[in-house]
């Protein structure tokens, strides 16, 4: 079974991406909505494939931990609210995938399963 993080620091969001990613059959690696503890999962367990919320508020985004599973090689994308997401985004991440919030559902399947055929 392939294991997906989830990062994001809104809770009902980050279980309802859970929810989604179990429905179809993934393991989910959190969620977590802090750096810390999701850069401890990877170290602890590296993931199949991560999405990560962009901005995990009091001004703190997601980079270190899309730093980490760039390192290693780990496919990730990006979930973000925001519109303009490119002015949020270190130019570094800007080709990764990028989905809104809310989400939909089938395209985050989609995606999740392109991440992890590539």
């Amino acid at each position: 079974m392939r294991r997906i993080l989830v990062l994001d620091d809104e809770a009902l969001i980050a279980l309802d991406l859970a929810g989604v990613l179990e429905d179809e059959g993934f393991a989910v690696c959190g969620p977590y909505n802090s750096v810390d503890d999701a850069l401890d999962a990877i170290d602890a367990h590296a993931p199949d494939g991560a999405i990560l919320d962009v901005n995990l508020g009091r001004q703190t985004s997601s980079a270190p931990v899309a730093d980490r599973l760039s390192q290693s090689e780990i496919p990730f994308a990006f979930l973000t609210g925001y519109e303009q997401i490119d002015e949020k985004l270190e130019e570094r991440f800007r080709d990764r995938p990028r989905l809104g919030k809310p989400f939909d559902r089938t395209k985050i399947v989609a995606v999740v399963n392109d991440m992890l055929a590539a």
